[in-house]
C-alpha cells in the first residue's frame, strides 16, 4: 500500500501485472478477484467516498484507501 501511493494510475497498473506475473510464475495461490481497494476498505466504503465527491474510478478510490488506512499521512499525487 504504501509503496504504490505516490504513482499514476497506469504505473500502479503495470507493477500489479508484473507482481502478478511473478506470483503466477512461482505457483502461489491467489485470488483471481482480488481488489486491493475492496479487500482495504469495501464497497460500501467506497461508494460513501463517492457520495461525499470522490470520483468512481479506481485510482481515486485507491487514493481513498491510502488516506484513510495509512498509519501515516498519504502521499499522493493527483492533480
Amino acid at each position: 500500500m504504501s509503496y504504490c501511493g505516490p504513482f499514476p494510475s497506469d504505473y500502479r497498473n503495470a507493477l500489479n501485472q508484473e507482481w502478478l506475473a511473478k506470483i503466477k510464475a512461482e505457483k502461489v495461490l491467489f485470488s483471481k478477484s482480488f481488489q486491493f481497494s475492496d479487500f482495504l476498505a469495501g464497497k460500501s466504503q467506497a461508494r460513501a467516498w463517492q457520495m461525499d465527491g470522490l470520483p468512481t474510478d479506481d485510482f481515486s478510490t485507491e487514493n481513498g484507501v491510502f488516506v484513510k488506512q495509512g498509519l501515516r499521512w498519504a502521499l499522493n499525487i493527483d492533480p
